[in-house]
């Protein structure tokens, strides 16, 4: 699995990818779900709405093969929270920008599925930013990466961009 780290990273179009070192293949519309949903994995490569671009704080928790718990505090925290499943047949993967900048590779628990939970602040306030680059980060995602068989998309919470209003969305469908 993924080790804890805590890393910058300059995104463009407002999106950051996780996928295997040497993947340039081109992502096609299909992989950019409408808001609020904001967080898709398939084969290969998980793909997240980062809401503006620009350095993003990128925070990747340690998780003990089991989906961590949601506890009232992450809720509290936390203004989006979104679950997808991918699965890879590389030992590692690549956080990329889409800008050129690639951090990685790191090494994974190996082939096989994966359920990835993205946790976000600053998305909703920081929508379309284009913060300059000597700004700190306006935008944090807390990734949380365990081994699970495939599921479907999931959105657990999400701030709504025009209210502001903290959605929880029953069964985690919109």
């Amino acid at each position: 699995m993924l080790a804890p780290m805590d890393i910058v990273i300059d995104v463009d179009y407002n999106t950051l990818i996780l996928r295997p070192p040497f993947d340039s293949e081109f992502l096609g519309t299909e992989w950019f779900n409408q808001e609020p949903w904001f967080v898709n994995g398939g084969r290969g490569r998980v793909v997240i709405h980062t809401g503006g671009r620009g350095l993003i704080r990128v925070t990747v928790a340690a998780t003990e093969g089991v989906a961590p718990p949601i506890t009232d505090s992450l809720l509290d925290e936390w203004e989006d929270i979104g679950e997808a499943s991918f699965t890879t047949e590389d030992d590692e993967i690549c956080f990329d920008g889409v800008s050129g900048s690639i951090i990685g590779p790191m090494e994974t628990a190996g082939p096989g599925s994966y359920r990835i939970r993205v946790l976000a602040q600053g998305r909703t306030e920081y929508w379309d930013s284009y913060p300059p680059k000597s700004a700190q980060p306006w935008v944090h995602l807390q990734l949380q990466i365990w081994p699970q068989d495939p599921a479907p998309q999931r959105l657990l919470q999400y701030r709504d961009r025009f209210t502001g209003d903290v959605i929880r969305p029953a069964g985690g469908v919109v």
